[in-house]
């Protein structure tokens, strides 16, 4: 018996390893159930909404409704307080949970992003004030005043502010956001986010599956609809995601627009065009979550003017009426000089076209609904 197990250890490790994932597998994820607009395999309940979540079933007459023992229609989002992204979407989500008010469940999970130094803190934020009765309460003001905190560094402070104006007790409130039970408990929320795979914010679960980003209220709405009438729609694949990049320098009368200036920069406290924009303090590389848009639109956004007359390059070549042009991924764009040479050519290493010349930082995704844009 000896022998057979020092002969053959590492055949038996790896059979007994690789039952044991298959096992786990079958314990996360099981087909079967009505499909809406959804992509993927469906995923446990006790994983996406454990017994210690909030859970409400909508707002009615102005007021959250708790958490129904069943419905046709159970929605999950894990999100990050700080995305500009789930400051997005969260209008459209008070609005559906207004609308179908006491007939479905919605259920928030903590997925702090580690670009975002807040996240930790608002979600401690939201978590303490469900100590005390006021989880909705304080999870709709921290997203409605996302521009207030999100780059302040003392967002604690904010939040304590918010929780005075709730009439919450102050020193307990203070305990709680400190507490190891609210730390770990957002712990736990991403860990499960990890486990299922979230590798972005927000992504939203409905009835144990992954929804396809919705592009405008009405899609979201729909899908909800056909959820509780019961309706089984066969599963489409995730649309693909556009995300191209350019490179851009643009003279005016002689001289040079710093993008990288903040009134040029896309942010979510400087919301510009969603779908083509500079971000992340770049003032060299245009992003574009949009096929077939003009130069224009981006110049529209910034309030400026490019004479139609304007001496233009694309790619070394000579461009008419360059503002009418729709860019392309990679392309290097020279506006108002004829030096090749002053435009940069970074765009390649934000696509992942020229890795071996660096990586790009981690980006604020900071596109609208409709644009795929998530972080």
């Amino acid at each position: 018996m000896k022998d057979f197990w020092s002969q053959n250890k590492i055949f038996i490790i790896v059979t007994v390893a690789t039952l044991a994932l298959l096992v786990g597998g079958v314990f996360l994820f099981s087909r079967g159930g009505s499909t809406t607009s959804t992509t993927g395999n469906k995923v446990n309940s006790e994983i996406l909404e454990p017994a210690d979540s909030f859970k409400t079933s909508g707002i009615v007459n102005g007021k959250y409704q708790p958490g129904l023992a069943s419905t046709n229609a159970t929605i999950v989002e894990f999100g990050d307080y700080q995305c500009p992204a789930c400051g997005v979407y969260h209008p459209l989500i008070k609005q559906l949970l207004t609308e179908f008010g006491g007939k479905i469940n919605f259920v928030f999970r903590n997925f702090p992003l580690s670009q975002h130094a807040n996240a930790n803190t608002s979600s401690y934020a939201v978590e303490a004030a469900g100590a005390q009765g006021k989880y909705w309460e304080m999870h709709d003001k921290i997203y409605e005043a996302q521009a207030e905190w999100s780059a302040s560094t003392d967002s604690k402070s904010i939040f304590v502010g918010y929780a005075k104006s709730f009439g919450l007790n102050i020193d307990q409130f203070n305990k709680d956001i400190d507490s190891s039970k609210v730390k770990d408990k957002v712990k736990k929320d991403t860990a499960d986010g990890n486990l299922i795979g979230i590798n972005s914010t927000p992504t939203f679960y409905l009835n144990g599956f992954k929804l396809v980003s919705p592009g405008s209220y009405e899609e979201l709405k729909k899908v909800v609809s056909d959820a509780l009438k019961n309706v089984e729609v066969s599963q489409t694949p995730a649309p693909e995601v556009y995300h191209a990049h350019f490179d851009l320098k643009v003279y005016l009368n002689g001289k040079a627009i710093d993008f990288a200036l903040p009134q040029y920069q896309e942010s979510s406290t400087n919301p510009l065009d969603p779908n083509m924009h500079f971000h992340d303090g770049n003032g060299k590389v245009v992003h574009m979550h949009k096929a077939g848009i003009t130069l224009k639109q981006l110049f529209d956004s910034f309030k400026l003017t490019i004479p139609n007359n304007t001496v233009a390059y694309v790619n070394g070549k000579k461009v008419e009426n360059i503002t009418n042009y729709a860019p392309l991924d990679l392309d290097r764009i020279l506006i108002g000089s004829t030096n090749l040479t002053t435009v940069s050519d970074e765009s390649c290493i934000y696509s992942l076209k020229c890795p071996t010349r660096g990586t790009p930082p981690p980006e604020e995704c900071v596109g609208g609904i409709g644009t795929g844009c998530t972080e």
